[in-house]
């Protein structure tokens, strides 16, 4: 069970997931090939591990807040009511905007700021946040 889905508080509803993507896996695959063939093959084990440290990365906006972890066996994690993020900053490098994923920072009020890498589609992430910001603050 995810994380998020495993902390969400009564009557609290997810409404959107930010996906991680698997280009942010291509690195540790190129690695991994370079290093197993150097390694006699250890170098493979680079790429399942890649893979759960990409997959430990987590991002979600429910009715209420901005719930964010990262990390697998030492974890992070920011919860931010919808009302207190002050901002949401997209950071792409050149592979991010052309295979579209990037890192979300999260900031409160309080000047907290959580990085969440290889979002797939940060943008529509963003735009949904504030899309939930502004119908929350109708209410």
């Amino acid at each position: 069970m995810a994380y998020i889905d495993a902390n969400l508080i009564k009557n609290e509803t997810l409404l959107y997931r930010g996906e991680v993507t698997l280009w942010a896996l291509l690195p540790w695959v190129i690695w991994g090939v370079i290093l197993g063939a150097i390694t006699a093959g250890l170098g493979l084990l680079l790429i399942p591990f890649g893979y759960f440290v990409i997959r430990s990365n987590e991002a979600g906006i429910t009715d209420r807040r901005v719930i964010a972890k990262t990390g697998i066996i030492k974890r992070d994690t920011i919860e931010i009511g919808l009302n207190k993020v002050s901002s949401l900053q997209i950071k792409q490098s050149i592979a991010g905007r052309i295979l579209g994923y990037g890192s979300l920072i999260i900031c409160d009020v309080g000047a907290s700021r959580a990085p969440i890498k290889y979002i797939k589609d940060p943008m529509a992430f963003r735009r949904r946040f504030f899309e939930l910001q502004e119908e929350n603050d109708v209410k």
